[in-house]
């Protein structure tokens, strides 16, 4: 890793050790994009009324299996597995503390 990137890394985070420093950007990119994965599911949760289990069942029933909603559907759901993702890296960034 480039040392001009570290030095950056700890001076933005007031870290003077890289793992530290790293740690710290990492849990808020990582606590970002949870952010931003959450914020996903509420537009499908608000655009269909309902949570992705209840639109699953009746996709191909009340809704018919245009490109839109087959979208959407793996939309939603790749949000959802990403948000179970990276709260497991933010597990694994935890023996590391700060």
């Amino acid at each position: 890793m480039s040392e001009e990137i570290l030095k950056i890394a700890r001076e933005v985070t007031a870290r003077e050790k890289p793992e530290e420093a790293l740690t710290i950007i990492l849990r808020r990119y990582i606590q970002g994009r949870i952010a931003e994965c959450e914020e996903e599911i509420k537009k499908f949760e608000s655009k269909y009324g309902m949570s992705i289990k209840d639109f699953y069942e009746k996709l191909g029933r009340d809704f018919p299996l245009t490109w839109e909603h087959e979208r959407d559907y793996m939309d939603w759901d790749w949000a959802i597995a990403e948000i179970e993702e990276l709260k497991e890296r933010l597990k694994k960034l935890e023996k590391y503390g700060s």
